[in-house]
């Protein structure tokens, strides 16, 4: 699977830098069907907390079985995130 995917969002903050995971995973299958134009299924640790800057990594897996990793990286402690599909 090689994939140049990537996006910055806003995602609902529970406490401190403590990332709501369901809308993470759903905002990655949705970006990675907007920009590559296929459906994956996004599958992050739940729990997902960190300090602003932390990079945690969550996992795709394409119709075929193909499996990718993602990076969450996250942006403030308004609980903004940025994800990148890895190379």
């Amino acid at each position: 699977m090689a994939l140049l995917l990537s996006s910055c969002s806003t995602v609902d903050q529970i406490t401190g830098v403590t990332l709501d995971v369901a809308r993470v995973e759903t905002m990655i299958e949705d970006g990675v069907m907007e920009q590559g134009g296929f459906s994956v299924t996004a599958t992050c640790p739940d729990p997902m907390a960190g300090q602003v800057g932390d990079t945690r990594t969550c996992q795709i897996v394409d119709e075929a079985g193909t499996t990718a990793l993602v990076d969450i990286t996250i942006q403030n402690d308004q609980g903004d995130v940025v994800w990148k599909v890895q190379q």
